[in-house]
């Protein structure tokens, strides 16, 4: 299995959330990118691809207007990636990017099939267990219990409890939950997708 069950299970109920490992060489940024995008390609058997743009200055201007943040954009189905996420993601490591490119593609693939457009917090949540689940099927990349740990304390630390501002996304335990939901499903194969669209 590439996904730990045990680990997951242990970040599940926030046990291991802090926990150190031992450093190890971590992929740089475009490596991360391109195995994270053929990745998800394949899972999704080439079907709906969106482009994806890479190391975007925030305040460049992109298909939906001015970009700053990391995102997809359903006007040129294109997911952007911001220098700024970049560097905030390798704070916690090479698997924290992982996550972002998987959370983005993830919301391609919401509009590709029918899933809605708009950007509430179930979206984001459904985001997050999509990129959990896609995580755990990439194929030729394995994620390990440093990984885990880089995504878990990577979606606690981007939650928010801002519940009134329209960009929303969920509270930190709930991110948390939804990508691990998202990686415990992914040890059920391709049919671990139809538990984070309940």
């Amino acid at each position: 299995m590439k996904i730990t069950k045990v680990l997951v299970n242990a970040i599940a109920s926030f046990g291991c959330l802090l926990a150190s490992f031992p450093a190890k060489a971590e992929w740089k940024p475009q490596a991360v990118i391109q195995g994270v995008y053929t990745g998800i390609q394949q899972i999704h058997g080439y079907q709906g691809t969106p482009k994806v743009v890479w190391d975007v200055e925030n305040g460049a201007r992109g298909g939906c207007g001015r970009i700053y943040g990391s995102h997809y954009c359903p006007r040129n189905h294109t997911v952007y990636v911001t220098r700024e996420h970049i560097r905030l993601a390798y704070q916690h490591g090479d698997g924290a990017l992982a996550y972002i490119v998987a959370h983005e593609y993830a919301h391609a693939m919401q509009i590709a099939y029918g899933f809605g457009a708009s950007s509430t917090p179930i979206s984001e949540l459904q985001a997050d267990c999509l990129a959990g689940v896609y995580i755990g099927l990439i194929p030729n990349i394995e994620f390990d219990n440093r990984d885990i740990q880089e995504i878990a304390s990577f979606a606690y630390r981007i939650g928010d409890y801002n519940w009134h501002d329209p960009q929303h996304h969920g509270t930190p335990k709930q991110r948390v939950q939804a990508v691990v939901l998202g990686m415990q499903s992914s040890l059920k194969g391709k049919s671990g997708v139809a538990s984070c669209l309940r």
